[in-house]
């Protein structure tokens, strides 16, 4: 199909080139009636139509743009997880006019480094590769702190050019705008930035010609990082050069769209661009017919409710008109200044683009000097307003105080009544911590039910304690009191109620509902007023952040940390650290999750640096995170002794019954079974399930992970009744809990398809899996490795139902999407689907992929290449060749006999391929 559609391309925008060669002579006024002539087609005649207009660049400008757009069409892409010399294709991130952008990481062993690469489109003509050693001179002599620099370069093995360049970790500039919604004077001081850096090229005698906000990231510090010189020109070249190369239109100065020698103007007329949309929150929605109009004033682009639209009318709406002018001689003569002219906006001096008069001098004067013309109008007024603030403050201190002081004395009570040692049978024992929180939620109830505002705050100090010592069900009922006590019409304490609900969202998206964590998130920042509470508002920002990685929208995710950590910089930095090492250890979940190693562990360790201590919660979290990565790495050796140490940590703790310590079964569990050691691994799963029944009752969505996990051992121990048991437990209490569309209850119910469809019962895998593929493609984003999973889960059932047509287009609408552990899993469905439709070769070629793949993945004694190497046997014994299927059914043997249980499926089909291959 992809092939066909290619095809289709070229031969469309064959048909537009034979329509442009012979319409482009005619007169203007003969073009629409000549191409409607030769084509019948509305939209190709509109599309040859544009290009016509686009005559003003140059013939030979728009024949080299269509060569281009031709050649596109017939240029097949490289994917992710393709390789360039040393680097590797780990992700997509862009595509614009002149390539398409990839993230990289060095793949040879020399040395580590995450890189972006940036491929030509097109077929490799003198002009693209002319360009290209251009931009490499410019990029290597280009060294400045805030541009993307220049590593390497090359062609590809089919012989297009490519550039390595420096990743930059951030946002464009315009989803940076969305996402933190700074106010008018920030975007103002970020403009300046991105103008100190193209003022600084310049310097160099460098243009840029294509600055756009795709082309300016925002770090998650704030600092503006410019890229893309690819179609930048040294300047003494620039002026003698008559073509302006690849540009986006709505961003390109006049000159530069019609061909003409450009130089510092064009650059000062695209950041005056720039600027109307940074200032209007929204695009000038220009297009190639627009290059001869006026660019629309700030003022006049912006929404009506926009809080700052009347302040852009005047001054800015000036400076804009002036860097946009139509004619070079109309702009600003340098990006200095354009720079001058907004400094002196936001220090209310006159700028220079508005002409005006003594009047305009005269406000402008008063503006600067308003505090002391206001001084004396105000004095009065303000003394009233002294007056009157002062007696509410008193009023409101002495409440607070009131409530602070009851409190305070509660929990001496407490303290004073609970003897710290209790005499038992055995003696003297210490009370826990855990027996103390007992003992004060019951006092909680019964001494305070008549202040009802200290009730909330005490229920809600201990709901936030029972959660941080591991014990979620009673953090979850005293959150719930606290909040509804908040809410009661006679405290009214709504920013109180939402800082609960940050920590209810927490505790709901940990129990595995996320859905219900972002909703709560979302409900806490409706109760918040409309400035203040900055650092309630970065914890709901967080909590916000931990749902979506629940629900796998990990960009949403990185967006909602990245505006937690921006509000946090704004308080002082000890009042907040534990809050923003919270935050790192959920953003490196995130990242875990996501399957980028390298920036989990970074958090991590981060964390690790910032925590006080081994014998805290958050240490112990981290050191079980860290040991995750290097279990996924194969690294077990080193991942044991830090859960091992972790198992330990906690107990003396928190005691043996606590999260932190059932944590650390699931860390150790999961090392087990990868390393091959399932009777460990199925000891810390039997040890994990009785203290989850016991933290958080057996009908959880916390109980029923647990379930779905040990049924993966299970399966890979070749037990499948026992599998098929444990994953039909966990998807009914998760359809109970979570309702059968929540992407958790979907995601074990394709479990539970796949082992049924392994073991033919094909009706009722086949309703489970469709049913859960199309839950999950509404439910979560193509790139998330559930939904995919989902999906291939679904193609096998296709393939074997014989449907190879259905199994294929599935396959292709997967595209280049699928993440790095789910690559042996596409390998073996390929190979299924070649060997269904009589395509041997294909087949075996697959099939040893996929099995050097899994031996890099899991080595050669694990279950998982054991069973590659019995599929690569039976394809060969397909294809006739009995010695070589005979020697990887004995390799595969011993592995099996060692790890799998009498009758497994997987032992039955070694023992007849045996047969065949002997027979």
């Amino acid at each position: 199909m992809a092939d066909a559609q290619e095809a289709a391309d070229a031969a469309r925008w064959r048909q537009i080139r034979e329509l442009f060669d012979a319409v482009c002579d005619l007169p203007r006024a003969q073009w629409r009636q000549e191409v409607q002539a030769r084509c019948k087609d509305p939209a190709l005649v509109e599309e040859v139509l544009q290009l016509l207009q686009s005559q003003t660049r140059g013939l030979s400008r728009v024949s080299t743009r269509l060569d281009t757009a031709l050649a596109r069409a017939l240029t097949p892409e490289l994917a992710v997880g393709g390789r360039l010399g040393p680097w590797r294709l780990t992700a997509r991130i862009a595509s614009g006019g002149m390539g398409t952008v990839f993230k990289a990481e060095r793949d040879d062993g020399v040395y580590r480094r995450t890189v972006a690469i940036k491929l030509l489109h097109g077929l490799p003509g003198p002009g693209e590769v002319e360009r290209l050693q251009a931009e490499r001179q410019v990029l290597a002599g280009l060294n400045l702190p805030d541009v993307a620099r220049l590593y390497d370069g090359g062609t590809t093995p089919d012989g297009y050019p490519y550039l390595v360049m420096e990743y930059v970790e951030g946002l464009p500039l315009d989803r940076h705008c969305a996402s933190h919604a700074p106010g008018l004077e920030q975007r103002l001081r970020l403009f300046l930035d991105i103008c100190a850096i193209v003022r600084s090229a310049h310097e160099r005698l460098v243009l840029h010609c294509d600055l756009k906000p795709g082309n300016v990231l925002v770090r998650p510090d704030g600092r503006p990082v410019l890229l893309d010189f690819g179609l930048a020109r040294l300047l003494n070249d620039a002026r003698d050069r008559q073509e302006a190369g690849y540009c986006t239109p709505a961003y390109a100065s006049p000159e530069l769209m019609h061909g003409e020698p450009v130089g510092v103007a064009s650059d000062v007329y695209s950041l005056g661009v720039l600027l109307v949309e940074l200032l209007s929150t929204r695009p000038c929605a220009r297009g190639v017919q627009d290059s001869e109009a006026a660019v629309i004033l700030p003022s006049a682009n912006a929404p009506a409710g926009l809080r700052w639209r009347r302040a852009l009318a005047g001054d800015l709406d000036a400076i804009a008109a002036k860097a946009c002018a139509l004619e070079v001689g109309g702009r600003y003569r340098s990006v200095e200044t354009l720079m001058a002219d907004v400094a002196r906006y936001l220090e209310r001096q006159p700028v220079t683009a508005r002409q005006a008069g003594r009047m305009y001098r005269l406000a402008r004067g008063m503006q600067r000097n308003w505090r002391g013309l206001a001084a004396g109008t105000t004095a009065f007024a303000l003394a009233v307003l002294f007056v009157t603030g002062l007696m509410q403050a008193r009023r409101q201190a002495e409440e607070e105080a009131a409530v602070a002081r009851q409190v305070g004395d509660f929990m001496v009570g407490v303290f004073e009544t609970a003897d710290p040692f209790l005499r038992t049978e055995r003696g003297q024992e210490e009370r826990s911590s855990r027996q103390l929180l007992d003992q004060a939620a019951l006092r909680v109830a019964r001494d305070l039910a008549d202040a009802p505002a200290q009730l909330a705050r005490m229920r809600a100090v201990l709901g936030t304690a029972y959660r941080n010592s591991g014990v979620p069900r009673q953090a979850e009922a005293l959150l719930q009191q606290a909040y509804d006590g908040f809410m009661e019409p006679r405290v009214n304490r709504p920013v109180d109620a939402a800082a609960v609900l940050a920590e209810l969202s927490v505790q709901k998206t940990q129990g595995g509902n996320g859905m219900l964590g972002q909703a709560l998130a979302e409900r806490g920042m409706a109760l918040l007023p409309a400035r203040g509470a900055t650092a309630i508002r970065a914890r709901l920002h967080g909590a916000r952040g931990l749902a979506l990685v629940n629900q796998q929208h990990f960009d949403h995710a990185e967006t909602a940390f990245d505006a937690a950590m921006a509000l946090y910089a704004r308080l002082p930095t000890d009042s907040v650290a534990t809050e923003t090492l919270t935050l790192s250890y959920n953003k490196g979940l995130m990242y875990l999750r996501w399957g980028r190693l390298a920036s989990a562990e970074r958090e991590f360790r981060h964390v690790l640096g910032g925590a006080q201590g081994r014998g805290t919660s958050m240490a112990l979290a981290t050191e079980m995170r860290l040991a995750q990565i290097l279990r996924e790495q194969g690294r077990f050796a080193q991942a044991l002794p830090l859960l091992q140490a972790g198992l330990r940590h906690a107990e003396e703790l928190y005691g043996p019954e606590s999260s932190f310590v059932l944590m650390q079964h699931d860390g150790l569990a999961d090392l087990y079974r990868d390393s091959g050691d399932y009777a460990a691994a199925e000891r810390q799963y039997r040890q994990r399930q009785r203290l989850s029944g016991i933290i958080d009752g057996t009908d959880s969505v916390e109980y029923s992970m647990g379930l779905y996990n040990y049924g993966d051992l299970q399966e890979l121990r070749g037990d499948v009744a026992q599998a098929e048991q444990l994953y039909r437990q966990a998807w009914t209490i998760r359809r109970e809990r979570l309702g059968g569309q929540s992407p958790t209850s979907l995601r074990a119910e394709s479990g539970l398809g796949a082992l049924l469809m392994r073991q033919g019962h094909m009706d009722e895998a086949g309703w489970l899996l469709l049913h859960a593929d199309e839950g999950l493609d509404a439910a979560l984003p193509p790139d998330a490795p559930g939904r995919i999973e989902a999906r291939l889960n679904r193609i096998d059932w296709h393939i074997l139902q014989g449907d190879a047509t259905q199994a294929q287009a599935l396959l292709e609408k997967l595209g280049g999407r699928v993440p790095t552990p789910l690559q042996l899993r596409l390998l073996r469905t390929r190979a299924d689907l070649a060997e269904r439709r009589g395509e041997g070769a294909a087949a075996l070629a697959l099939r040893r992929t996929a099995l050097e793949h899994a031996r890099s993945l899991h080595g050669d004694g694990k279950v998982e290449t054991a069973t590659c190497r019995i599929e690569l046997a039976e394809t060969l014994l397909w294809l006739g060749h009995r010695q070589p299927a005979l020697e990887a059914l004995r390799q595969a043997a011993p592995t099996l006999a060692r790890l799998q249980v009498e009758g497994a499926p997987w032992r039955r089909r070694l023992d007849g391929l045996l047969l065949l291959a002997r027979g």
